[in-house]
Parts: structure tokens; sequence; C-alpha cells
């Protein structure tokens, strides 16, 4: 039978803080096998003192890892440590609240579409934080995303924010997963290229696990049923964010592109060099 494993990392900043988000996963509906956080011994961008890892709750497994991989650490090391066994993997964010019948409905998803990255939040190369020159892949069905109409805007207003629904009305095929909403896929969606992450596109997790699987072959779909939006927790530590990070010039949509161009140059995915020649932004990275 096919166990389930929830993978999740942190940063220093948020150790006080993870506690929010585990407990959401404690409580999941689902039968899960275990629940991992892997932590580095050192990172990229921070530093700590061993005495201040968080205190986890019962049920929570910590494991400390040699390699720090970015943003990726949320699934990368799992794959791993689960390769070659027959389990399924949900990872997700460490500064979001996910509700109770979360991680069943990626075990449903994934059961209707075997083989498939199931995630809950995702995007086209066309959208304008990712290539933004047009290209579409040939998958079908593809997601409705909701208009941000004018009745959309004016009933966000009388919400004062509150309202904020999910950004896809439907189920379809996506090019990019996006790990806050969550993300199951198997350890053999990744091979050994996986964990060779050139500089820079460390820091755009999203777009370097999806042109891993792509490159694989392996799809994504983008699950819409009876989804419930992921929240914020209450201590998300602006800081440690990554979509306000700079890194050897390249803000967060110069590195998805980037990564985008890697991929389409190295790999051939993504409408190959000939869409990477159209793109509007090219990366600096050598091939």
């Amino acid at each position: 039978m096919t166990r389930l494993i929830l993978s999740v990392t942190t940063v220093p900043p948020r150790f006080p803080y993870i506690g929010e988000n585990l407990k959401t996963l404690l409580d999941q509906s689902a039968a899960i096998e275990s629940i991992n956080l892997y932590i580095p011994k050192s990172y990229r961008r921070f530093a700590y003192d061993p005495a201040d890892l968080p205190k986890l709750p019962e049920g929570v497994n910590l494991r400390i890892i040699e390699q720090d991989l970015g943003p990726a650490t949320k699934v990368l090391p799992a794959a791993l440590e689960y390769r070659g066994q027959d389990v399924k993997i949900l990872f997700c964010d460490d500064d979001k609240v996910y509700d109770r019948d979360w991680a069943q409905r990626f075990v449903d998803a994934a059961t209707e579409k075997p083989g498939h990255v199931i995630c809950e939040e995702g995007g086209w190369l066309s959208m304008p934080y990712y290539a933004d020159d047009g290209w579409q892949n040939a998958r079908d069905p593809k997601p409705a995303f909701r208009k941000k109409d004018l009745w959309y805007r004016t009933r966000r207003a009388l919400s004062l924010g509150m309202w904020k629904p999910s950004k896809t009305v439907s189920s379809g095929y996506v090019d990019i997963l996006e790990g806050w909403g969550g993300v199951l896929v198997r350890p053999e969606f990744f091979d050994d290229a996986a964990y060779d992450i050139p500089d820079v596109l460390w820091t755009v997790d999203d777009v370097w696990l999806s042109g891993c699987v792509e490159r694989l072959g392996v799809p994504i779909w983008l699950n819409a049923k009876d989804k419930v939006r992921s929240k914020g927790n209450s201590n998300e530590v602006k800081e440690a964010a990554l979509r306000n990070f700079v890194y050897q010039g390249h803000n967060r949509i110069a590195a998805n592109r980037a990564c985008i161009d890697y991929f389409r140059r190295t790999c051939g995915i993504w409408g190959g060099t000939e869409a990477a020649d159209r793109a509007p932004a090219k990366s600096d990275l050598p091939a």
C-alpha cells in the first residue's frame, strides 16, 4: 500500500513560529505515515545556533541534513530519503495554515491522476511573473483562472480584503507548480540532476522543481475540486520571504526567467531554444 509522507522545511527566523504550521499538518484527516521537518546544518542566507532549533510537537520528525538546497529543501531531501519506495510525498510551505482535509484532497486527486504531480496552486509560463512570452503547452484541459474584474475588485474592497478566493475555478494542466498551496509527488519524479542546482536558480524552487519534473515528462495537474485556499499564519516573518529577496542582481521575476531560460537551453523543454530566443529577458547564466 502506498504510504503518505508530509515534508516541510523552515528557516531560522521562523523557528519560533513553525509550530502553527505543524499543528495543521498533525490535524489532517488523511492517513499519514510520517511528518518530516528538514533543516540543514547551515543555511545560505542565515546563521543559527543548534540550541535554537524549534521544539517539535510529538508526531513530527526532525531531519538534520548536510546541504541547504534553498527552498527546494522542502521536498528534495525527502525524495532522496524515500527513493525506491512506494510513497507519495506531500510538501508545503512553512508559513501557511492548511485546512483539515487538505492532504486527503491530494490523495484523492492522485488516484484520479496517477503518474502526475498534483498541486492546488500553479501557473502558466505565459504569466507575467514567469516567462511572459506567450508560450503555451499542448496539454488540455487547462484550468480556468478567476478574472479580477470590477465585480471581483469591488467585493474585495467591500470585505476590506478579507474575501480572498482561490485564483482558479476549474482543474487542469499547468506549467509551474506553486508550493505554497501544497504539492504531491513521488520520489521517482526527481533524478540526480534535480540536486545539481545552479547558482541563482536555488532561489526559485517552484520553477526549478517544475522544470525537473517536466524534463522527465511528468505532467502537473492543478486540482481545484473542493479546494480551500491556504492562509498565511500569524507570523509570516517578511524578512525571511524569498519573494522580496534579491540575489546577484536577480529579484524573483528575474530569477524565475533565468531558470526557465536554463531549462529551455539545456533540456529543450518549454519551447526549447527557439522560445528562449523570443523571451523578453535572457539569463546571463552559462548553459
